[in-house]
């Protein structure tokens, strides 16, 4: 065992080395990616490349989208014309102009049909069919009918949605939470939200009260700022 123990030592450091997270570096405009030691692990040959998620990078080239893992080898293949990055074991993909999301084996779990998807947001993910979008599960259940004409990524299990022209909330079982009542709104973050009507724009909470009015585009694009140095 003692002689083992020197050869034990060594697979793990090496192991270790290779396996954490990769650092994305630049070179004459590629991308690659390098561990903690500085050492290049991935060289710079992708035409982007973006953090790790789940163990899995998502990486661009020659404008087609695939998966590298965590020791710099492709394990899902560049096929795809469009991908975004695994959130609850699925990320999703698209070719020829239909999306539907895969597992990190690549398998195709819910099928390549919708006309727009986004990643996943607290067990949920927009989809588009035709020109209105909805919401489904990772089984691929739809869970928020699609017929809105637009909708938000969840946040705080709230979803802010437009219908008829005008915006308000629901949650993921698609009640009502927050009249349809407003010109626009933004998603909560941190207990709150704006929300326009009419000419004025207000902060309101998750029971529709207004905090406060927002008196100026000043104000108003200061408080856009803050929300999206908060997401």
């Amino acid at each position: 065992m003692h002689k083992l123990l020197p050869i034990i030592l060594f697979l793990t450091s090496f192991n270790n080395l290779y396996s954490q997270d990769l650092i994305r570096f630049y070179e004459k405009y590629k991308v690659g990616y390098k561990n903690n030691q500085n050492m290049i692990v991935v060289p710079a040959e992708y035409d982007f490349g973006s953090e790790f998620y789940e163990g899995k990078a998502l990486v661009i080239k020659n404008n087609k989208r695939g998966f590298i893992d965590e020791n710099g080898k492709e394990i899902i293949p560049l096929t795809y014309d469009d991908a975004g990055v695994f959130a609850g074991g699925l990320a999703k993909v698209a070719i020829n102009g239909k999306y539907g999301f895969i597992n990190s084996n690549g398998e195709i779990i819910i099928n390549l049909i919708y006309t727009q998807a986004d990643d996943f947001h607290e067990g949920l993910a927009r989809v588009q069919l035709g020109t209105k979008w909805g919401a489904i599960n990772y089984q691929g259940e739809i869970k928020i009918p699609i017929e809105y004409d637009w909708l938000l990524n969840s946040s705080e299990k709230l979803i802010t949605a437009k219908k008829e022209g005008k915006w308000g909330f629901i949650d993921h079982f698609n009640q009502t939470i927050i009249p349809f009542e407003y010109n626009n709104a933004t998603a909560f973050i941190n207990g709150t939200a704006t929300v326009t009507e009419g000419k004025s724009s207000w902060i309101i909470n998750s029971k529709n009260k207004k905090l406060k009015k927002l008196e100026s585009n000043e104000e108003r694009e200061r408080e856009a700022h803050q929300r999206r140095k908060k997401k």
